[in-house]
């Protein structure tokens, strides 16, 4: 070990004895096969290990850059069997209902293939007497790995969402969820629904829910139970006894809600505020920009290079005609047909090119953390949504003037041109987002300090089991006072029963009408 590491261990042993022994054990399960979720709650684990706390990890991604007081455990060949499961351009066109059975087959398949790797072997050889103050899941298509939970004796956990407030966590939190004006994720309306909008979100939320507690759940249930290899409890009861969620939400992008204060907003929380700088070839092309620049990425799920041919060739066509550069995250090291003014790249430094001074917009999938980062570095968007909460999360830039949208299944050359062009022309759009990039900066404190801050919260005060609000505990029929609302029912019923045998008695009211006697000779 070199003498540079052997002292930062000796400050944080220090530090931790400063903390009165609250530097703790933590096990991260971040089993979820997504680079920009990693990213996302890599930025807390690393600031969680800074501080001195002890984090194993468990995650489908190598570690680039170790850090001190981290170990990673990598389970080996997840990301590309998740790309190989189904081509994600291919759900452009899913209705909500598809994409709930789509989603909840790809978790539960996914999931098995994670117990079954190296990485989660590995940590099922741990010794059930093994300690951890503190547990760190995502909340959301992994749920089989609640497993470990018991294994290590229940200590408090803290999930994270990298997309917001998903249905299920205000199903097992007890959160208020209302269908009139929270649009499901699955869907691309705003607050602001029509009738017909209202009755598509709110049997879209039940149809989500119901599917996700009585088969989705058990189905994980019944996975983990053949890998643990012994009774587990419920995973309803362990997901109502999580001590907070962390929740990607940007207040001036999502419409308003109320929160509990075990469910935090901690939006952006692994933006750095001053970017790293950019590798020189790629910092020469866009310093050199003239008129600036625009940046295209599908993120770290959605591939370029998947693209259907002729889409592609509609955004070579569109690129050549502008006098601004290009840069694009593809895939591939060859791109046939690329023009002059565009720049490719197999990986990209997304946030760090978005602070650059140069952008003019971001043509994005809008993804949770692509469009937080947008926000961030005040970055007008051309939307491309294709699944899950990329369609809602398009729609709100729209919306609110911070963008445009257009639809992959009627992408042309004429239409790319009309996006970028009203984009480039209209300066409304970047107006508004150096609007709400000012909104989301105007903070007592970063969104990771935010998140730091109540997870050492959950550790100090042993789980915080006073923030667990009693709705985790009721069923559906008494959370939405179905049952008070049918004995009140039932007693109106009863009271205009009991006046109308009164009157009928008293004034002698006749069941039927008296029949017409004939006289006869």
């Amino acid at each position: 070990m070199s003498r540079g590491a052997v002292m930062l261990a000796a400050l944080l042993f220090l530090y931790c004895g400063l903390q009165e022994g609250q530097c703790a054990r933590i096990l991260a399960l971040l089993n979820l096969a997504s680079p920009s979720h990693y990213i996302f709650n890599r930025a807390l684990l690393i600031a969680l290990a800074n501080k001195g706390h002890q984090v194993t990890v468990v995650t489908t991604e190598v570690e680039k850059h170790p850090v001190p007081n981290m170990k990673t455990i990598v389970m080996d060949g997840i990301y590309d069997t998740s790309i190989e499961y189904r081509d994600p351009v291919s759900l452009t066109e899913t209705s909500a209902v598809e994409m709930t059975f789509i989603t909840y087959d790809w978790g539960h398949y996914m999931c098995e293939k994670q117990l079954q790797s190296a990485g989660a072997q590995e940590l099922l050889n741990y010794s059930s007497s093994e300690k951890f103050e503190l547990i760190i899941t995502e909340a959301g298509w992994g749920e089989c790995f609640f497993g470990f939970i018991h294994k290590f004796g229940s200590p408090p956990v803290v999930a994270t969402s990298g997309i917001g407030v998903p249905p299920w966590i205000s199903l097992t939190t007890g959160n208020p969820e209302n269908p009139s004006y929270m649009p499901n994720f699955l869907l691309p309306y705003t607050s602001r629904m029509s009738f017909s909008e209202r009755i598509c979100n709110f049997l879209t939320h039940i149809f989500v829910t119901f599917l996700y507690e009585y088969s989705y759940i058990p189905r994980q249930e019944a996975l983990a139970r053949k890998y643990f290899k012994q009774d587990l409890p419920p995973f309803m009861d362990i997901w109502r006894n999580f001590s907070i969620v962390l929740v990607n939400t940007l207040a001036g992008l999502d419409d308003p809600r109320p929160l509990l204060p075990s469910v935090v907003p901690i939006g952006g929380m692994h933006i750095k505020p001053q970017p790293d700088p950019l590798p020189q070839d790629l910092k020469t092309f866009l310093d050199e920009a003239k008129d600036g620049f625009i940046f295209f990425s599908l993120g770290t799920n959605l591939r370029s290079n998947k693209m259907a041919l002729d889409k592609r060739q509609a955004f070579l066509e569109a690129f050549s005609e502008l006098s601004q550069s290009v840069l694009w995250k593809f895939e591939s090291g060859i791109l046939p047909g690329k023009p002059p003014n565009l720049k490719i790249g197999k990986w990209l430094p997304q946030s760090d090119i978005l602070a650059h001074p140069n952008i003019r917009m971001f043509i994005t999938h809008c993804g949770m953390m692509s469009s937080v980062e947008a926000a961030y570095r005040g970055v007008p968007i051309v939307g491309i949504p294709f699944f899950l909460d990329q369609k809602v999360n398009a729609m709100k830039f729209v919306k609110r003037g911070l963008g445009v949208q257009l639809h992959y299944d009627k992408l042309t050359k004429e239409s790319v041109l009309t996006a970028v062009r009203e984009i480039l022309n209209n300066d409304s759009y970047r107006t508004n987002m150096r609007r709400l990039s000012a909104v989301f900066r105007d903070q007592p404190q970063t969104p990771l300090d935010r998140a730091v801050y109540w997870t050492e919260y959950v550790i100090r005060h042993k789980g915080a089991p006073h923030l667990r609000s009693a709705a985790a505990d009721l069923s559906w029929y008494q959370y939405l006072l179905l049952d008070v609302i049918l004995v009140f029912a039932t007693g109106a019923l009863l009271v205009v029963l009991i006046i109308y045998l009164a009157i009928r008695t008293l004034y002698k009211i006749p069941t039927r009408k008296p029949t017409k006697r004939i006289k006869t000779n």
